[in-house]
C-alpha cells in the first residue's frame, strides 16, 4: 500500500526514519511530542463521526482526535483535502486544509494538538495561529521537531486562518462522506 500513498505523506513519513509498511509502523510516536502520531495504511483509527471518504494517516493521541485524507473522487492523493475529526463533540469534521501540505502548514507554529482548539474556541484559536510565532509554551524538543517539517517542506504559516478555514468549509465540507446515524451507534 504505500506505493499507493501520496508523496507528501511517504515525505512525512520519511522525516521519521521509518516506513509506513515497516512491521511495528502502526502507530509512529516520531512526531507525537506536536501531536502528529502518523499512522500506517493498515492502522484502523475510524469512529462514529470518521468520514467514510477519508484515510487516517495521524492522530494526536487524545481523545480520539484525528486526520484523515479525503476521497473527493480521485482517490487519495497530494491533492486530497484534509479533515480533522474530533469524536468527543457534536460537529466533529473540521477541513484543515486542501492538500497534506496546506494542512502541514496549519499546524507548523503550534503544533497539531491546538487545532483541537478550533472545534472548542474557534476565535481564540484562530487568533494564536494568526500570530504565525511558536507557541511560547514548547519545549526544545517540540520546536525542533516543527522545524524539521517546516523546512523539509518548505512551510509558511496561515497569512489568514478565519479566512482560509471558510474557505475550505465552502469547497469541501460537503464532499464528507459521513455514517448514517444508524451506524453511529453500532
Amino acid at each position: 500500500m504505500t506505493a499507493s500513498l501520496p508523496a507528501t505523506l511517504l515525505q512525512l513519513w520519511s522525516l521519521t526514519g521509518r516506513s509506513p509498511s515497516h512491521s511495528a509502523a502502526d502507530w509512529n510516536h516520531f512526531f507525537d511530542p506536536i501531536g502528529l502520531i502518523l499512522l500506517a495504511p493498515a492502522a484502523k483509527n475510524n469512529y462514529w463521526c470518521t468520514p467514510l471518504n477519508s484515510f487516517t494517516f495521524a492522530a494526536t493521541g487524545g481523545d480520539g482526535v484525528h486526520y484523515g485524507l479525503v476521497n473527493t473522487g480521485s482517490g487519495f492523493t497530494d491533492f486530497s483535502p484534509v479533515v480533522m475529526t474530533v469524536p468527543m463533540c457534536d460537529t466533529p469534521n473540521l477541513i484543515v486544509g486542501a492538500n497534506l501540505k496546506e494542512f502541514l502548514s496549519l499546524g507548523c507554529r503550534f503544533g497539531y494538538f491546538a487545532l483541537e482548539q478550533l472545534i472548542y474556541n474557534r476565535e481564540r484559536t484562530i487568533r494564536e495561529l494568526a500570530t504565525g510565532q511558536f507557541d511560547p509554551e514548547q519545549e526544545e524538543k517540540e520546536r525542533r521537531l516543527l522545524k524539521s517539517i517546516t523546512e523539509a517542506f518548505n512551510l509558511k504559516p496561515w497569512a489568514n486562518p478565519a479566512a482560509r478555514l471558510e474557505e475550505l468549509a465552502v469547497a469541501f465540507t460537503a464532499t464528507l462522506q459521513l455514517p448514517e446515524a444508524s451506524e453511529s451507534a453500532a
